[in-house]
């Protein structure tokens, strides 16, 4: 199904988005779910309580999963309100909250927002609405819940190697799996990776060695095909352009179920989580909790697995998965994952992001 049939377009014109928002930010596309009927045009009054609320994402496949799982079925479900913008922009969130000027009311952030260095931007959340007792340990905090479990895996190209590949240190052997390597333009993630490529016990992975990591990097860096998108990962896959990669399996998920010859190792899986958080100052905030709890919840956060292969984080919800998928998913994995640790991310970020950039450069 394309975007086009599950939402109505409602757009901001660049003038329109400033009136509402009072920001120096580029415009916004904002798209209304089918609970819009009582809705005021998208270009008066941003994110105003009566006109339900604004929920921002990432966009592509993942946003049109989050709708049909759970913005729909809530907006037809409760009578609200509930338009889209994407793509998730975090200096946005900033820009809103300094300027007091917030439009956002519920948005979707990667594993890298939401703990001690962004509270300043953001609501606590409710716990007294948003059950998070079922949700799987350390994945609920003050800020920031997590709303579907993914994980950073190892795929290669069937086609294009004789083997399969077993452990992360296959990535690194290009004697044994001749090819270019597919990595994601992050330190994050891509550290642990060159780590666990270089027989680092997960147990032992944190705090990562830096250098240890750059210098296994640098044995494969002129094999190196960056992706810093997933449509860009999903892109280099359908086209053969890597013959192994460090991937999000709902990715490679999406290009298996194309035709693609890619498959996943799921040895080592690097797991982690997207949130749901509430930007400090909305309007709508009892609203923006509400709907938080209906995403998380064991009654429906199973849904998105229906739409795209990213598993339930609400321990009582992953039973409730189509058993047709659940291979698919990372809750099928947890005996061989390691957990990403976010919060070491969060205390080390600036340092690390300046030394990764250094060496990209070099």
């Amino acid at each position: 199904m394309k975007y086009s049939e599950t939402l109505t377009s409602k757009m901001l014109s660049r003038q329109e988005f400033l009136k509402v928002s009072g920001l120096g930010l580029a415009g916004a596309t904002l798209l209304c779910t089918s609970g819009c009927g009582g809705g005021g045009s998208g270009g008066e009054g941003g994110g105003s309580a009566d006109e339900g609320l604004v929920f921002a994402s990432s966009g592509s496949s993942y946003q049109r999963a989050q709708t049909k799982a759970w913005l729909n079925p809530y907006s037809n479900e409760t009578g609200t309100t509930i338009r889209q913008d994407w793509p998730t922009d975090y200096a946005k969130i900033q820009s809103m909250v300094e300027n007091d000027q917030v439009v956002w009311d519920v948005v979707n952030v990667s594993n890298d927002f939401g703990l001690q260095s962004t509270a300043d931007l953001l609501e606590p959340l409710d716990y007294s609405v948003i059950d998070k007792e079922p949700i799987l340990e350390g994945y609920a905090s003050r800020y920031r819940i997590a709303c579907m479990l993914y994980a950073n895996t190892l795929a290669y190209n069937t086609e294009k190697i004789d083997g399969t590949p077993s452990t992360w240190a296959d990535l690194f052997d290009t004697q044994k799996f001749p090819g270019r390597r597919g990595l994601r333009k992050s330190p994050w993630e891509t550290l642990e990776v060159a780590l666990l490529g270089d027989n680092v016990p997960p147990e032992n992975l944190y705090p990562l060695d830096v250098d240890r990591a750059l210098d296994k990097l640098d044995t494969i860096k002129d094999q190196i095909l960056w992706w810093e998108t997933g449509g860009q990962l999903q892109q280099q896959l359908a086209d053969g352009e890597v013959t192994l990669a460090s991937a999000w399996n709902g990715r490679v998920q999406k290009e298996i179920d194309a035709g693609t010859p890619v498959k996943i190792q799921w040895n080592q899986n690097l797991q982690t989580a997207d949130y749901l958080v509430v930007p400090k100052g909305t309007a709508n905030k009892d609203q923006a909790m509400d709907l938080i709890a209906y995403c998380a919840s064991a009654e429906n956060n199973h849904r998105l697995s229906e739409f795209i292969p990213y598993a339930p984080i609400n321990k009582e919800s992953i039973p409730k998965v189509d058993s047709r998928v659940t291979s698919q998913l990372p809750t099928a994995y947890r005996e061989v994952n390691v957990t990403f640790n976010a919060e070491w991310w969060d205390n080390n970020r600036e340092a690390v992001e300046q030394e990764f950039n250094r060496w990209l450069m070099n």
